[in-house]
């Protein structure tokens, strides 16, 4: 039993750096070549880079680039309306 008292009992790790991903249903309502308008439950953060998936469409989806994101009302319902733009650089 010597030295018992005087081992460490635990170690305080660094944190860990990740990224979350949560998937949300949205509804495309414009999509050109170069930028997208989409209506989600959620707002966007402006800048933030997302990936847009159409099960529909059956693609590997794109990555865009949120520029703008605005409350509107669909049928009753408070939602939000993002306009997003595919990125020049994604290296972010």
């Amino acid at each position: 039993m010597s030295g018992r008292r005087s081992h460490p009992r635990f170690a305080v790790l660094p944190s860990p750096e990740g990224v979350l991903r949560v998937r949300r249903d949205v509804t495309v309502q414009r999509k050109s070549p170069d930028d997208m308008v989409v209506v989600s439950r959620d707002p966007g953060v402006l800048g933030e880079l997302v990936s847009v998936q159409s099960v529909a469409l059956d693609d590997e989806g794109i990555t865009a680039r949120v520029l703008e994101s605005q409350l509107i009302v669909v049928d009753g319902s408070v939602r939000h309306q993002l306009r997003l733009s595919r990125p020049t650089d994604t290296n972010d």
